[in-house]
């Protein structure tokens, strides 16, 4: 008898949990309990001031328990204020004339603006583009890849393309510059214009009549339902993290360029063929494609010695508005997630299929990954195995029968400790969705769409409403990472 051995399968992801019962975080937890405990002490004042602050205390209750799409009450009511207060502020909207006095044109909208392209020589002869953040300095190098796919591939390849991207992600924890990395996948409907634009620029004016005749023949057959597709990686730097610091911008780009051969290699030996490093006119395509979706046609034939500048300030929207659900950009209309929650049980390594695949819509997806320091991934899972056992204690205190979920994350965070102690790394990732429709009656079908590919990839995503802008931008991949804006701005 033949034993089959299965695929093999990954999983045992975790959500980060501080000291905080049950759902709610360690800073609720603390406001919570300040509450009830000043509501206590104030009795042994004056029971009029004891009503006063039972009152409060029962508001802060309700804004800390009462939930809303896993998030509370206070949280829901916070980012509503302050997208009206932006709303009122004319933040939301962006109007650009072609006539108009603006020094900054240039200027991409919401959090890319700090970004300005720098064309740099890539040490081999070429060029390449860095994205200089001007407002903390980082730099980001978009890595243009294409994945060779597990179709073709046995699984004992398949198993050791994974266990490299692995052992990739975990080697980021001891390059201290490296801030966080990207993978994109854009895919979208070219509806055949692109392959025959392909074709025609790549056939021999001297070829015999016959071959060009078979070629017309083969293009004319394509079905007109062929999908562009672009993957890239972009690595974020922070040239402050170096040791020593470079002393002004010309040494952190050479510093940055002398890291990206090492990381190419190993990105390499991950199941991808690299096809090289992004440059301006790559990238102003791409924002230009992602801003204006029915330039997509018109983009790629561009002159290849249009000028860097001019092609920078037109990769931009002229107009845009963002509403609560969905953003206006230029022709395009948009909707955004967030991933919420990573598959609970083993996964292949062909779960993200569903959604990395071409559908009817332009689709972008984004893993970002934000390594630990590797002096900083023990005193990491510590506290997650701390936090672990301090909830079982507060359970069996309170005599709250422990439920399954409770045991299964606390032995997920010991085989996390268990696994950094022999080496493995520590790092927080998430996953965000963009879908864009050049008219607003296809939002719905076009969300739909994207919603059940997830369900299919056993993830759960979460629209990022009153945030479509910062979660669109996320799923460029152009090196903006929406938790570190949160750290930010608070």
């Amino acid at each position: 008898m033949t034993d089959i051995e299965g695929p093999r399968m990954y999983g045992n992801w975790r959500k980060a949990r501080g000291l905080g019962l049950g759902s709610l975080s360690s800073g609720q937890t603390a406001t919570l309990f300040a509450a009830v405990l000043a509501a206590v002490l104030c009795m042994f004042i004056s029971p009029a001031i004891a009503l006063v602050a039972v009152a409060v205390a029962a508001v802060i209750a309700a804004a800390v328990l009462i939930r809303f799409e896993e998030q509370s009450l206070a949280d829901v009511v916070t980012r509503h204020a302050r997208f009206r207060g932006a709303a009122r502020a004319g933040l939301l909207e962006l109007t650009g004339g072609l006539l108009s006095d603006h020094p900054r044109r240039a200027d991409l909208p919401g959090p890319m603006a700090p970004l300005v392209p720098l064309s740099t020589s890539d040490g081999r002869g070429g060029r390449q583009c860095l994205l200089w953040d001007r407002l903390t300095g980082r730099l980001t190098a978009l890595i243009r890849i294409a994945p060779v796919g597990l179709d073709l591939a046995d699984r004992a390849q398949g198993d050791i393309w994974v266990a490299s991207f692995g052992g990739f992600l975990a080697e980021l924890g001891y390059h201290p510059m490296v801030r966080h990395l990207s993978v994109t996948m854009d895919t979208a409907p070219s509806g055949g214009t692109t392959l025959r634009d392909y074709v025609a620029g790549r056939i021999d004016p001297d070829a015999p009549p016959g071959a060009r005749a078979v070629m017309d023949e083969l293009v004319a057959a394509s079905p007109a339902t062929s999908a562009d597709a672009d993957a890239w990686v972009a690595v974020t730097f922070d040239p402050k993290k170096c040791s020593p610091t470079p002393e002004d911008l010309l040494g952190a780009v050479a510093e940055v360029t002398r890291w990206l051969p090492a990381l190419e290699n190993k990105i390499a030996a991950c199941g991808v063929a690299v096809l090289g490093r992004a440059n301006v006119e790559w990238i102003a395509e791409r924002l230009r494609i992602a801003y204006d979706p029915d330039s997509r046609a018109d983009v790629h034939r561009l002159p290849a010695d249009a000028d860097e500048t001019t092609l920078w300030a037109e990769a931009g929207p002229v107009a845009a508005t963002e509403e609560w659900d969905h953003w206006h950009h230029e022709s395009g209309y948009s909707v955004a997630w967030a991933m919420t929650e990573a598959p609970r049980q083993a996964v292949s390594a062909r779960v993200l299929i569903p959604l990395l695949s071409p559908g009817p819509w332009p689709r972008r997806t984004t893993i970002i990954y934000e390594p630990y320091g590797a002096a900083d991934t023990a005193g990491q899972v510590e506290r997650q195995v701390t936090a672990s056992h301090f909830r079982r204690a507060i359970a069996a205190r309170t005599r709250r029968d422990e439920t399954q979920r409770d045991r299964d994350d606390q032995a997920r965070a010991l085989q996390a400790a268990q696994e950094e102690a022999a080496g493995a790394g520590v790092l927080d990732f998430t996953i965000y969705v963009s879908t864009t429709v050049t008219a607003e009656k296809d939002l719905p079908v076009a969300a739909a769409d994207v919603e059940q590919r997830a369900g299919m990839c056993k993830i759960r995503l979460r629209r990022t409403r009153r945030a479509q802008l910062a979660g669109f931008t996320a799923a460029l991949g152009m090196g903006i990472n929406p938790r570190e804006l949160a750290r930010r701005h608070g």
